[in-house]
Order: C-alpha cells, then sequence, then structure tokens
C-alpha cells in the first residue's frame, strides 16, 4: 500500500476553495449497476491512487477552520482530545459515550466494530445469513447499537456492549465476534439482537430516531429506526422495480415492523432511494442518487405518517444526507454544485458553490457542516456556506463522522483497479485539519452515513437556536 500527504491543508478563503475544487479532477462517484458484491461501487470521485505511504499521518501544513490551534491528543495515549470543550453549535452526542465507527464491507457482506480510541476493530459480524446481503448504510442510536441496510434486503441490529447480547445459540456463556479474523457463523454470533427480512431488492436508507431531548439520557429501548425500500423488487439484486417505495418504522427492541408508509409518487426503480436522515422529531428524510431519474426530497412525518416532497434544485445531485442541528436538510452533491441545504419551514434551497463529487456529510463543532468531495472534506459554515477549512487524502473519501470525543473520521475506498490500493478509516482533529491517526483493516468499506450516532444525538439534543 502507498500513504502520501494524508493531511494537506488548503487555506482559507476563496482562493483555497478555488485550488480545492480545481484539485478533484473527477466528475462524479455512481455504485456499480447491481451494487450486489461483485465489483465494488463503481468509478468514485477522487479514486485512482492509494492511501499513502507516510509513517506520519499528521503530517503536512496545519490551519484550523477556527483560526486556533492547540492540544489535540491526550498524551496519556488514550486519543481523547483535551480542548473540546464546549464548542459552539449543535455539536455533541447527548452526552453518550458514542466511542464506535461501524464501517459497513458490501464485498464481505460485513460490518465492522471500530473502537476510535484504541483503533482496535472489536467485532466483525456477517449482515445476512446467506452473506449476500451487499450491506451499505450504518445508523447508529445513543446506547451505540447499530442498525444496517442491506442492499440486496434484510435490515440488522448489533448490540455494541456485549453486557446487552443474549446467550440464544444453545452454548452456555455469550459467543460474538472478537474482531476481523474471527467472524462467527449466523446463528452462532449472539451480538446480533435481530434481523428483519425485507420483500425487495433494493434497501439502502436506514436511520434511528433520538427519541430523547435530554443529554445524558442515552437509553435507546424505546427508540425506532426507519429503513426505505423499493416496492416493486427489480431483477437484478441492489436494484429496485417500477414503482414507488416504502418507508418503514420499526421497533428498535425488536425488529418488528411498527408503521409502513407506501410513496407510489418517489421512484422505487433503479438506485431507488439511496439514503436517509432524521431530524430531531424522528421525522424521516430520503434522497435519490443524482443523475438517476428525478431529484427529489422526500419527508416522513414520524407522529402522523403522513409524507411530503420537494423538487431538488439543478445543480446538487444527492448522495449523502444529514440534518444539521436547526433541522435543515444537508445533501452532499456528486456533481454540479458541493452540496444543497434545505430549510423545510420556509420550502427553500441554499447551494454551496463548486465542483461536485461529494460523498458523506457529518455536522461537526462550532456550526460548521463537513462534506466530503472526491479526496478532500471541507469544512463548511452552516448559515454562512463559507468554506472555512479543507482535509486532503490521496484517496477518494466515501463516509464522514465525528465520535464522542469530537475527532472527525474519513473512510477513504479502496480502488480495486489499484493493486497498492488499501481503504482506511482516518480519524482528523479538526482544529488543526490534521490527521492524527488512521485505521487500516478495512478491505471494501462502503459507508457514509451516521456511523457513531453523533449526528443523532446533534439533532435530538440540539441547542437553542
Amino acid at each position: 500500500m502507498r500513504w502520501g500527504n494524508t493531511s494537506r491543508i488548503v487555506l482559507l478563503g476563496l482562493a483555497a476553495t478555488a485550488l480545492a475544487c480545481n484539485s478533484d479532477t473527477s466528475s462524479g462517484a455512481f455504485e456499480s449497476a447491481a451494487g450486489d458484491g461483485s465489483s465494488s461501487e463503481g468509478a468514485e470521485a477522487g479514486s485512482g491512487t492509494s492511501p499513502s505511504s507516510s509513517s506520519n499521518p499528521s503530517a503536512g501544513a496545519t490551519s484550523s477552520p477556527g483560526g486556533s490551534s492547540g492540544e489535540s491528543v491526550d498524551e496519556t495515549g488514550d486519543g481523547i482530545k483535551l480542548d473540546v470543550g464546549s464548542p459552539e453549535g449543535g455539536f455533541g452526542s447527548c452526552e453518550c459515550e458514542l466511542t464506535y465507527l461501524w464501517v459497513a464491507d458490501h464485498v464481505e457482506g460485513t460490518v465492522s466494530k471500530i473502537n476510535t480510541r484504541t483503533l482496535v476493530e472489536e467485532g466483525r459480524y456477517l449482515t445476512r445469513a446467506d452473506g449476500n446481503g451487499n450491506p451499505s448504510r450504518t445508523s447508529v442510536n445513543l446506547s451505540g447499537d447499530v442498525a444496517v441496510a442491506n442492499r440486496h434486503g434484510g435490515l440488522t441490529k448489533f448490540y455494541a456492549n456485549p453486557d446487552n447480547c443474549l446467550d440464544t445459540n444453545g452454548t452456555p456463556g455469550i459467543q460474538t465476534s472478537t474482531g476481523p479474523d474471527d467472524v462467527l457463523p449466523w446463528d452462532q454470533e449472539e451480538c446480533r439482537a435481530w434481523f428483519t427480512d425485507f420483500p425487495t431488492s433494493n434497501q439502502r436508507p436506514v436511520a434511528w430516531t433520538g427519541d430523547t431531548t435530554e443529554p445524558g439520557n442515552c437509553d435507546a429501548s424505546v427508540s425506532q429506526v426507519w429503513t426505505v425500500t423499493s416496492t416493486v423488487p427489480g431483477l437484478i439484486p441492489g436494484l429496485g422495480g417500477a414503482g414507488g417505495v416504502t418507508a418503514s418504522l420499526l421497533d428498535g427492541l425488536t425488529g418488528s415492523v411498527d408503521a409502513e408508509v407506501d410513496i407510489p409518487d418517489f421512484p422505487g426503480g433503479s438506485f431507488g432511494a439511496y439514503g436517509g436522515a432524521v431530524d430531531g422529531g424522528g421525522n424521516l428524510y430520503f434522497s435519490p442518487l443524482g443523475g438517476f431519474g428525478a431529484a427529489l426530497l422526500a419527508k416522513v412525518d414520524k407522529d402522523t405518517l403522513t409524507y411530503q416532497i420537494w423538487d431538488i434544485p439543478a445543480g446538487v445531485a444527492p448522495y449523502g444526507i444529514t440534518v444539521d442541528h436547526k433541522g435543515r436538510v444537508w445533501l452532499a452533491s456528486n456533481f454540479g454544485s458541493i452540496a444543497g441545504r434545505f430549510d423545510s419551514t420556509t420550502e427553500t434551497w441554499e447551494v454551496v458553490e463548486g465542483i461536485g463529487g461529494g460523498s458523506g456529510l457529518a455536522e461537526g463543532p462550532d456550526d460548521l457542516m463537513y462534506v466530503s468531495q472526491g479526496n478532500s472534506v471541507h469544512a463548511v459554515h452552516i448559515d454562512t456556506l463559507d468554506i472555512m477549512g479543507t482535509w486532503t487524502t490521496d484517496e477518494g473519501v466515501k463516509g464522514v463522522s465525528f465520535d464522542a470525543d469530537g475527532y472527525l473520521w474519513a473512510v477513504t475506498y479502496r480502488d480495486d483497479e489499484d493493486p497498492m490500493s488499501e481503504a482506511g478509516a482516518f480519524k482528523i482533529d479538526v482544529d488543526t485539519m490534521t490527521a492524527v491517526d488512521v485505521f487500516t483493516g478495512l478491505r471494501d468499506p462502503y459507508t457514509y452515513s451516521d456511523m457513531t450516532g453523533n449526528a443523532l444525538g446533534s439533532v435530538a439534543c440540539a441547542p437553542e437556536g
């Protein structure tokens, strides 16, 4: 593998924006036709080289989106930032210890549980009995448990805390994976809470509800989880048939379906509903893959089970989706502009200008949204839409998320046409916009949803204003 300048900084200002945009030579990021695990997700933005070869992941110039710097890593070695404090804006995790990164591997059909403080993979789990689920999106609740959507159908929940796992396989004690070389057979793994099958060939969005507004309340026992499927199965696993989509709300404890909402006027064909996220009320927003059919944003109200649909403006080709702490929906754009922001109260859009190529996005401290763009991640002010700083690597960035200690995680993908390429999960100090560490035990990761739970915490326990 090759590791290079994994943390080059693009200085602030308009010149920096132009430089960052010009460095992205690709036109977008698309999945393979079926997403069936037989190949990678397709030609991704910013691909072509592997993560580079440097013994120091934080080498390079440093600069801070906020203009300050300081101690970024606890000298005791536990990886906790000393200067997180109480940042401005909606950043936060409801004061829950969300210290796991859950990354799906669509080729292996597994999900990995990575400790964000120790950088140890503590478990790897099959997401469907046949191993052919082709998982992609992950969502983490405020207890740290994950729900994984299989593109080929089926939603699976795993417990983060082994103390919650149940002895069900007939062998005394709890049998569960201890790491990447210990993937247990489906009927032996006891930290799988449940699996719910769906009669579909296309299932991507997944998003937990918060069901709390009190910091420190990390009990997810009454939380529910959303998923969206193509109502009519397609001929190819991973793609939907002609027709609409169905949004399903599941009981988080049992996996039983509490409610279903058929949405015939949101196209379920091809990639159908591509990504989903919730606001503070647990209402679901989801969007398609830009460039494939109508560009629509849908909302399903959790209480009334009614839905609304809006047109997405030209120039925003949706990919990743999240909601900021003020309740506005954000879409990363895989071509055209960098991102779009939607206010459902005023039903108005704003656009982050630049060259698209993005996948994931996540809100961080100090009113900054971190948006991937090819091989970069931009810090965008959620109100002014100014680009305040940029982190860049030699690999294409797929997903971004924040952990409970205030570090940004950027997961890159492996270029299957480059034998030297290897995927990585970079741990980034946003005060200096440098990578302080990297986890390299991934093969074919494909995750860009709320893979830590921090995005859910930011909307569930959002501050005033």
